[in-house]
């Protein structure tokens, strides 16, 4: 499907009511065809806290053990997805609640050291165009299938920058809390791709935003047509600004996660 627009959102997007609600108005007033990816983190910590768990991260992952993973699942793919599909609906924009795991949609790699977290190795958008075709808004949990066919916790920025390369999306919108990416206090309204990896090594960037700009520099590599890391405050998607992230100097597109179908 041409002209997609893939929309990731996190922080209070995806849990305060007010904010869900003018998400979706500015979703329902959206004339493109878009994918909604959902993250949830805070959601996640508030649960495992009351259980007594301590949450631990590792440069902007959640570690995520056997146990672990059965809140991540319950609390993303459950009550935050269904939140957000109740909150579109009302909206008028009917949607889809969908995970990483439905139909195969996102196969992962574990990373090494983390327990059950997984990074995108391969892309089956097809369950993506059949309800964008039908007319439904997917919303999508970033909890996909590990290696062993189990789930696994997958940050939401990446599980959206490998599904904007495998459909080919015109736009990718990374928004949260944040208003965008600053360097030594100082707001940047564009980063090259290929400064990312410098800027996590003079830890000018650190924990959510390493994974956030990371997925970034994926996206615009696997040939993604505009990648922008903002906050949400106008009301509209269509005139988010906040930081651009740029194909790195001399770059050509590749594909990270391999899309079948």
């Amino acid at each position: 499907m041409d002209g997609v627009w893939v929309v990731k959102v996190g922080g209070r997007l995806c849990e305060e009511r007010d904010s869900q609600e003018r998400l979706a108005r500015a979703r329902a007033a959206l004339a493109h065809p878009a994918v909604l990816v959902h993250g949830g983190g805070d959601a996640v910590t508030r649960l495992q806290a009351s259980l007594g768990c301590e949450p631990r991260f590792v440069e902007g992952r959640r570690v995520t053990g056997a146990d672990d993973v059965a809140v991540v699942e319950m609390v993303l793919s459950g009550s935050v997805n269904s939140s957000l599909v109740r909150a579109l609906a009302a909206a008028g924009r009917p949607a889809l609640g969908l995970s990483g795991c439905s139909a195969g949609l996102v196969r992962c790699a574990f990373v090494e050291g983390l327990g059950r977290v997984g990074v995108p190795v391969e892309v089956d958008p097809r369950v993506l165009e059949l309800a964008l075709s039908a007319g439904y808004l997917p919303v999508v949990s970033p909890v996909s299938l590990g290696p062993d066919e189990g789930p696994v916790n997958v940050n939401a920025d990446e599980v959206a920058s490998a599904l904007a390369a495998a459909m080919g999306a015109v736009r990718l919108l990374l928004l949260s809390d944040v208003e965008g990416v600053r360097v030594e206090e100082a707001f940047q309204t564009e980063i090259r791709g290929d400064a990312v990896e410098g800027l996590v090594a003079a830890g000018e960037v650190t924990r959510g935003m390493i994974p956030k700009l990371r997925a970034a520099a994926t996206a615009v590599a696997g040939g993604v047509g505009e990648v922008r890391i903002a906050g949400f405050a106008s009301g509209s998607l269509e005139h988010i600004r906040g930081t651009r992230v740029l194909p790195g100097a001399g770059s050509t597109a590749h594909r990270g996660a391999v899309a079948r179908g």
